[in-house]
């Protein structure tokens, strides 16, 4: 998939993510793909969720907040938004009743070294993981600049020398 195959498949519209696009579009990024059934994989995940020091919701904006990966985006529910709160409880109990695998379909952007960060669908991607039952993930990441002028909460990343992303220590 390339590029504009990716915008016309998630609208950038509709992505919750502060994404430049037009940076995105004019660097001539291309697009991965992952397919996975590992429950690992998608609790590997980074999310645009973050953690405060005392385990706290955080923000992209606080510097010495952390990204939280799917599988541990948990450990701060007892101070999310009324509505992300609910909007899980509502999704994974959805899942629960279906009682069969989850399929996903995600939009991401590649932080290297096979690390992705969801531009969207964090709701549906920790529903899924807290529901308990098997997943199906699919995953399209843009390969593109590591600034975080073209994304915010890259920020949170560092560029090691041979050029992959790796989490900033706090």
């Amino acid at each position: 998939m390339n590029i504009g195959d990716y915008i016309e498949f998630f609208d950038p519209d509709v992505i919750g993510a502060w994404l430049d696009w037009d940076a995105v579009t004019s660097s001539d990024c291309q697009v991965s793909e992952t397919c996975s059934r590992s429950r690992e994989y998608l609790a590997g995940l980074y999310t645009m969720w973050y953690a405060t020091p005392d385990d706290t919701d955080g923000d992209w904006r606080g510097e010495r907040d952390r990204p939280l990966r799917v599988g541990e985006a948990r450990r701060t529910s007892r101070s999310w938004p009324q509505g992300r709160a609910s909007g899980v409880t509502r999704l994974r109990d959805a899942f629960v009743r279906e009682n069969r695998p989850v399929h996903l379909v995600l939009p991401g952007y590649s932080l290297g070294n096979g690390r992705v960060l969801l531009l969207d669908g964090t709701h549906r991607a920790v529903a899924a993981h807290l529901s308990g039952l098997e997943v199906r993930v699919m995953v399209f990441s843009i390969e593109g600049p590591l600034d975080a002028a073209v994304l915010p909460d890259l920020a949170h990343y560092s560029v090691s020398p041979a050029g992959s992303a790796g989490e900033v220590d706090a």
